[in-house]
């Protein structure tokens, strides 16, 4: 019965997961070399596309606490969704870290 009720549990999250899109987008870091592809989810946060890239981006840029993405020339909020931002599959964004 145990293991009955933890399938159920993985089941209805990866349910919840599947009603998301993966949206690939081309990321550019400050100070890197290469432009990178990164798949975030349609329901991830602006200021989750900055860490993703920082982190795959590590052996070559030292992450920094804080950084801004841009869209287009344009700050994106922090807190908006990719959704919500009107990023869509193979977008460019482009990952500034704050000085200091």
């Amino acid at each position: 019965m145990g293991g009955t009720r933890g399938y159920g549990h993985i089941a209805t999250i990866r349910v919840w997961r599947y009603n998301t899109l993966l949206v690939p987008l081309y990321g550019f870091l400050a100070g890197d070399t290469l432009g990178l592809l990164v798949l975030v989810h349609d329901d991830d946060r602006i200021h989750a596309i900055a860490e993703q890239l920082q982190l795959a981006a590590c052996v070559r840029v030292a992450p920094r606490a804080h950084a801004q993405v841009y869209f287009r020339g344009e700050r994106l909020d922090p807190q908006l969704t990719v959704s919500k931002a009107g990023l869509t599959p193979l977008d460019r964004v482009d990952v500034v870290p704050e000085e200091g």
